[in-house]
């Protein structure tokens, strides 16, 4: 289950960046107008993005497929395995993995890439022919990203693990190590002071430069988009300094929310309970599902607050607000790649972590749980996480949303900040169900009467 749900990643985020690189070759060959490179020009914000969170999901997901087997390591280690012999018998795993994945990449790459062509142009309105002979020869680069941080992972997970005790290992075999180590925690300084230099500095930069209201309307929206990137890329850092400190913030942060929401039901603050102490190996699929969300809530939001603020700006210049009309297609076409990356990174966390949630629902089984109850929790165990994850989503957009209205309130002279929350209402509500959905499943399919063998493999009886 743990090696399937890495390939799973590997597979997604291969196609879909191969197909980015295939789309760009295919519209520079068919394009006959007066712009150059207009393929890399459109596809150019899909692929960084979808590149990156390529890198946080196969990171993330490899280090907790890893940390899961930290009980085969231990006794591996038990019975003589030495640091080198444990990182080539996992590298050339990884191999083999990489291996099918090409095979998979290969076969669905004709598949897809037409489908990414289509909500690439269509929001732009470009009339041009799909055509397949660019396909493998975009295999080479797509290959690079996302196999390079798989390797970089297993290298940086296996050196730490082989410098585990064999013993300490075995008793703690269910969860990841509760700190970090001196790498992961500077790393994760740099991502957090990074992303306060790019929210930051760019507005207090502003200061010496003429107001916007001296410049044209069609100058002002081009300025505008610079101090979109600044916004993403601090997004992005803050993304990776919460996969850093994740072991010391998603249980504290579970444990606020779920006391907060003190809903009067014994099952619901059994689940509250039980999150608190399961939560870290639910990094796996929070994350992912994190850079997802804040990707695609930063971009609309700070879309929505552009067009508002040149609203506010120009009331009476005709022509100067950009057309809202399509606005949700191009979106899509700018954030739809990178999303299907990030959900299927959140499908396989789901799927590392099936082993850990059915020890748990074993335990609460033999201490007189009902049946009934544990398909409750079984449920809430999914809507918990995404719920956790949806939060640290709406911190980090409202951080980067209010960053960028900052440095467009320097610039304009004045800003409005959009808040779309009428669409957080509607992503808190279709991920709670398919939270719900992905670990409700697994505890209705579950064998209860089976629950004491289900204990004893766990601790080796």
């Amino acid at each position: 289950m743990v090696w399937s749900a890495v390939l799973l990643a590997m597979v997604v985020s291969q196609t879909v960046i191969c197909s980015l690189i295939a789309v760009a070759a295919i519209i520079d060959q068919d394009y006959q107008g007066p712009e150059q490179e207009l393929g890399s020009s459109y596809t150019g914000p899909a692929l960084a993005f979808s590149v990156i969170i390529t890198v946080a999901v196969l990171l993330w997901v490899m280090n907790s497929a890893l940390n899961q087997r930290r009980h085969q390591l231990a006794l591996m280690v038990l019975q003589g395995a030495l640091p080198w012999q444990l990182l080539a018998w996992n590298l050339l795993i990884v191999m083999g993995l990489c291996i099918l994945s090409i095979a998979a990449t290969c076969l669905l790459l004709p598949v897809i890439t037409p489908l990414i062509f289509a909500m690439v142009t269509n929001p732009l309105d470009l009339h041009l022919t799909y055509a397949s002979n660019h396909l493998f020869n975009s295999l080479g680069k797509g290959l690079a990203f996302s196999a390079a941080p798989i390797f970089i992972s297993t290298l940086l997970t296996i050196r730490s693990l082989s410098k585990i005790r064999p013993m300490e290992a075995l008793r703690q075999s269910q969860n990841p190590p509760k700190r970090i180590g001196v790498f992961r925690f500077l790393l994760g300084i740099v991502c957090l002071i990074g992303a306060g230099c790019m929210l930051l500095i760019p507005a207090f930069a502003l200061a010496t430069n003429p107001r916007a209201s001296q410049m044209s309307s069609d100058a002002a929206p081009d300025r505008m988009t610079v101090f979109l990137a600044f916004a993403m890329g601090g997004m992005f850092l803050l993304i990776f300094s919460l996969a850093a400190f994740a072991p010391y913030l998603l249980p504290g942060f579970t444990a606020i929310w779920t006391r907060i929401v003190a809903l009067p039901s014994r099952t619901w603050r059994l689940a509250g309970q039980q999150a608190v102490g399961s939560i870290q190996r639910q990094g796996a699929t929070i994350i992912p599902m994190t850079a997802g969300l804040s990707l695609l809530m930063t971009v609309g939001g700070g879309l929505s607050t552009m067009i508002t603020t040149l609203l506010v700006a120009f009331p009476h210049t005709p022509g100067s607000v950009p057309a809202t009309t399509d606005m949700f297609a191009s979106l899509l076409a700018l954030t739809g790649p990178p999303i299907i990356i990030a959900i299927t990174g959140a499908i396989a966390g789901t799927l590392i972590t099936s082993k850990g949630r059915g020890l748990d629902l074993a335990l609460t089984y033999v201490s007189g749980a009902g049946i009934g109850q544990l398909r409750v929790l079984g449920a809430l165990d999914g809507i918990i996480t995404m719920i956790t994850s949806t939060l640290f989503s709406l911190v980090i957009t409202l951080l980067c949303t209010s960053s960028l209205t900052f440095m467009l309130s320097r610039f304009m002279g004045k800003a409005q900040m959009s808040v779309q929350w009428g669409a957080w209402i509607v992503v808190v509500l279709i991920v709670s169900l398919l939270g719900a959905a992905a670990t409700g499943i697994q505890a209705l399919t579950t064998r209860f009467e089976n629950s004491v063998s289900v204990i004893s493999h766990a601790i080796g009886e």
